[in-house]
């Protein structure tokens, strides 16, 4: 991936616009400069006046809602799952970064397995709570997130993508059952690890 594409960002509002000015200049080379992305995008998550009304608009149900989605290069979600609710295992073909707003995200990092049709170990377990960073960089960017059941409250989060990662084909797992499954191109993939194997 080369360097963002976020086109005009005039019509973003301040922080979000300085937000992706931040993102710019660290994504620009060919491999992006994560650690101040995530800086950039804690300090948005802690912003906390600013992220209400983004927070109210989403509310408590499952589901993701798009700050900013040009057509390629970065983009910015935030996400809030329910409680005991994991995304599936999954990889994103893109660089991601994720901080939450609020609550407690718990986030799974899987060594890639050599044969994508074998399952990934756990690398690392992290709770993050609010202005917690993680960035993942492809290959190594297999995970899931999400809250797990009995761990503080389900979290508000924003996830920066690098581009539009449904343009990727991407990988999914399901650690249960043993199954993988390729993503293609416009699959996006099942939300929760819950949700019905297709």
């Amino acid at each position: 991936m080369t360097g963002p594409r976020n086109g005009d960002l005039g019509g973003l509002d301040a922080p979000l616009r300085r937000l992706f000015e931040r993102v710019a200049a660290s994504a620009s080379g060919a491999i992006p400069d994560l650690p101040p992305i995530g800086v950039a995008l804690a300090d948005l998550a802690s912003d906390l006046d600013y992220m209400a009304g983004w927070a109210a608009r989403l509310g408590d149900r499952n589901g993701n809602l798009p700050m900013h989605a040009p057509v390629r290069g970065p983009r910015l979600l935030l996400v809030h799952r329910l409680e005991g609710h994991m995304s599936a295992v999954h990889d994103h073909g893109t660089w991601v970064a994720l901080s939450p707003v609020s609550g407690l995200e718990t986030h799974r990092h899987y060594r890639r397995p050599a044969d994508p049709a074998g399952q990934p170990e756990i690398d690392e377990v992290r709770s993050l709570g609010p202005a917690d960073t993680a960035t993942l960089l492809p290959p190594d960017d297999v995970h899931d997130h999400g809250h797990l059941a009995g761990h503080g409250s389900p979290a508000h989060v924003l996830v920066l993508l690098g581009d539009d990662q449904t343009v990727c084909e991407r990988n999914e797992w399901d650690p249960a059952t043993g199954r993988h499954r390729l993503l293609r191109p416009g699959d996006p993939g099942r939300w929760v690890s819950s949700d019905p194997w297709p």
